[in-house]
């Protein structure tokens, strides 16, 4: 095997190693965010955003049933919070 193909397979296997961490870091975000929502849940503060207090949309509840902020505000936190 000549040393371009062998750079190329090391290249490949970081790769998969990065991707691997970044989807366990994703896994458990949401894990930690589901155990969050039920916390919010258990002490009647679903639908409402824990940053601003406003109502979560209806729709977005639909979608994402464990979401603890609005739209807005989750934006403005992963803006703050990006990996």
């Amino acid at each position: 095997m000549s040393r371009g193909f062998r750079n190329s397979d090391e290249t490949r296997a970081l790769e998969e190693k990065v991707n691997s961490e970044t989807i366990e870091a994703i896994l458990e975000r949401d894990r930690e965010q589901a155990s969050h929502a039920a916390e919010v849940r258990a002490h009647g503060g679903y639908g409402q955003c824990e940053n601003c207090g406003e109502p979560i949309a209806a729709e977005r509840l639909e979608a994402l049933p464990t979401a603890t902020r609005c739209v807005r505000c989750q934006a403005e936190w992963e803006q703050a919070n990006r990996f």
